[in-house]
C-alpha cells in the first residue's frame, strides 16, 4: 500500500489515459460551493505555522504510534484491525485519485489560499514529487486518524487516546484552514473510515469464530 502511494503521482501521469481523466472538482464546487473560505476568515502567520505542523506530524503520529502501541501490548485483534483498516483506506481511496481528481481548494478557489504551500515551498517541492494535489477526494488525512480514533476509543490507553480526541479536530481544521481539502473531504474521509471499520470489525471476528 505504501509503495502505491508513492508510485501515485508516477501511475497518473504514465498509465492513466487523459480519456479517463475526470476533473471531479466542479462536482465539489457544485456541492459545497466555497463554503470552505470560512476556515480562512482570519489568517495568522502562526496559525498557519501551527497548523501546518500538525497536519504532517499529528497524521504521522496517529498512524505509526496506533500501530506501535498495539504491537507492543499484543493487542492481536486490534492490531490485525487497524492493519486492515489502513489497507483499506487507502485502496478504497485509490480509485477516486485515478478517476475522480478533485484539486486542492486553495489552487481551485480566489477566495482560499493554500496557505501552508505557500509558506513553505520547499515542503510544496517534495509533496509536489509524490502527490499530484489532485486526489483529495476522500480525505486519507481525516481518514486514516479517525480510523485510529474507532480503534482506540475502546482501549484503556487514555493518554493516547486524550491525544487522538484532541488530534482529531486539530486534523479537520487543519486540512480546511491550510486550503488543501473541501468540506465534503473531510466528511467522505469520515465515511470511509466508519466503513472501513465495519469491513474490518466482520472480517476479524469471522476469522476468530472459524479458529475455534
Amino acid at each position: 500500500v505504501f509503495v502505491l502511494y508513492l508510485a501515485q503521482a508516477s501511475i497518473q501521469r504514465k498509465v492513466m489515459s487523459p480519456s479517463l481523466y475526470y476533473d471531479g472538482t466542479a462536482v465539489i464546487e457544485v456541492i459545497e460551493s466555497d463554503t470552505v473560505h470560512i476556515f480562512q476568515s482570519a489568517i495568522y502567520p502562526s496559525l498557519t505555522y501551527l497548523m501546518s505542523f500538525s497536519y504532517l506530524v499529528i497524521y504521522i503520529c496517529a498512524v505509526i504510534i496506533t500501530f506501535v502501541i498495539l504491537a507492543y501490548y499484543q493487542q492481536t485483534l486490534l492490531f490485525k484491525r487497524f492493519s486492515l483498516m489502513f489497507s483499506l483506506n487507502y485502496l478504497i481511496a485509490f480509485p477516486f485519485f485515478m478517476l475522480f481528481n478533485v484539486s486542492i481548494a486553495g489552487a481551485s478557489l480566489q477566495t482560499v489560499h493554500p496557505l501552508m504551500y505557500e509558506q513553505f515551498p520547499r515542503i510544496f517541492a517534495i509533496i509536489k514529487t509524490i502527490d499530484p494535489l489532485d486526489n483529495c477526494f476522500p480525505s486519507l488525512h481525516v481518514a486514516m486518524v479517525f480510523s485510529a480514533f474507532l480503534i482506540m476509543r475502546g482501549t484503556e490507553f487514555k493518554r493516547y487516546k486524550s491525544f487522538l480526541y484532541l488530534g482529531l479536530p486539530i486534523i479537520v481544521f487543519s486540512v480546511l484552514y491550510l486550503g488543501i481539502h473541501w468540506i465534503t473531504d473531510v466528511f467522505a474521509g469520515m465515511a470511509l473510515s466508519f466503513l472501513t471499520y465495519y469491513i474490518a470489525k466482520s472480517f476479524c471476528e469471522s476469522s476468530a469464530v472459524q479458529q475455534l
